[in-house]
């Protein structure tokens, strides 16, 4: 029903990193969502109140609070949508992550309130009532929820959304809750135990890791995450497609929201090359990139002395140093400087966030291996960190 929805109401659906496709597909995810949440809440009540069950009771409010979910994802699309403006010019897209957040908060408050509730139960029991109609409504739920989970995993992976993906495990979550719902009013044919208030507490610790995993995912893009290695590796297709280019780094990702990417990179090109050819090659390239990778893109172009073999040569010898230290340490921007005592050999060398050598001893090794094979050529390191 939702993806007939969406392939009639948006028909440029195929399209799915256009910022306002994703918020007409996250829009009606959302309402949908309300209106499946707000008819399993006046369900489950209706039937906990009249079996005396907090587990039912518990799973009514966590439907509840999945339609104000829904709500908060379906404006949170319809901000991230907005366009640019004077005071926000890289778009609003992060608000759909904000958006998420708030759903992983309202799953913690859940869990929190549910689990109160189910130590009530359990120092006060009351009697629970196993009806036919109450394992019926829970069956059906389960199937709602199955259904739910299922168009917003696939809408999610689609668009690549995080709040959607927070409500997608939000659905899962429920349809395990559900269950443990079901089985606990079922086992009050068989015993006196406050099975249903012990099946709350347990449901409550469920909710809660939940909710704390998904604020995880929404607030690490907010901080600020490296891009995946199929997006890096996109772009570094799309730029060496180019032939005067002979290798690019410094490349930096800015993700402003879903679709509102900026790159920036460092393209190196032989020196001797043409240089209005060398720039209407940039621009192209800039181009390609926007165009593919649907991304604002700006490259910095890095002259190389492709004729000097003696540079080449010392080049070759520093980064073979470098990756005897560590393989993944990278060296750019290779220049000599002659002096009448000695010559500079200026770089910059790229270490890993995770290599826990200082960098001054990191700068001291390659210098002292350097100067032992070539002792009139000194080496002036500038130390990067990897954005990628």
């Amino acid at each position: 029903m939702v993806s007939l929805l969406i392939r009639k109401l948006v028909p440029d659906y195929k399209k799915p990193q256009n910022p306002e496709v994703r918020r007409s597909v996250g829009s009606i995810c959302g309402a949908c969502g309300i209106f499946f949440n707000i008819l399993l809440f006046i369900g489950k009540l209706i039937m906990g109140l009249l079996t005396h069950s907090i587990a039912i009771v518990g799973d009514a409010l966590n439907n509840l609070s999945d339609a104000g979910s829904s709500i908060i994802t379906m404006i949170g699309f319809r901000l991230a949508g907005k366009a640019p403006d004077a005071d926000h010019p890289f778009g609003h897209g992060r608000i759909e992550y904000i958006s998420g957040l708030l759903v992983s908060l309202l799953i913690c408050i859940m869990g929190f309130e549910l689990g109160k509730s189910s130590i009530e139960g359990i120092i006060h029991p009351t009697a629970v009532d196993c009806t036919i109609p109450a394992i019926a409504i829970l069956i059906a739920s389960l199937l709602v929820k199955a259904y739910m989970m299922y168009y917003n995993f696939h809408w999610a992976k689609i668009i690549d959304s995080a709040a959607m993906r927070a409500t997608a495990i939000d659905s899962r979550n429920d349809m395990i809750s559900t269950s443990v719902v079901l089985l606990a009013v079922i086992s009050t044919r068989f015993t006196d135990l406050p099975v249903d208030a012990y099946i709350g507490v347990a449901l409550a610790v469920f909710i809660l890791y939940s909710g704390i995993s998904a604020a995880r995912d929404t607030i690490e893009p907010l901080l600020g995450t490296p891009p995946s290695k199929e997006f890096l590796d996109k772009i570094e297709e799309i730029v060496m497609s180019h032939e005067p280019i002979s290798g690019i780094h410094d490349v930096v990702v800015h993700d402003y929201g879903p679709g509102r990417k900026m790159v920036s990179l460092h393209a190196e090109v032989s020196a001797f090359q043409d240089m209005f050819y060398i720039h209407d090659v940039i621009d192209n390239i800039e181009l390609d990139l926007a165009r593919e990778l649907d991304c604002e893109a700006v490259i910095h172009m890095d002259p190389i002395d492709t004729k000097n073999k003696d540079l080449m040569k010392l080049q070759d010898e520093a980064r073979s140093i470098a990756k005897a230290i560590d393989d993944r340490i990278t060296i750019h921007d290779f220049r000599m400087v002659p002096g009448e005592s000695h010559t500079n050999l200026i770089f910059d060398m790229v270490v890993p966030h995770d290599i826990n050598t200082p960098e001054k001893e990191l700068v001291q090794t390659v210098r002292e291996k350097m100067l032992k094979e070539h002792p009139h050529y000194y080496c002036v390191i500038k130390i990067d960190r990897s954005y990628v």
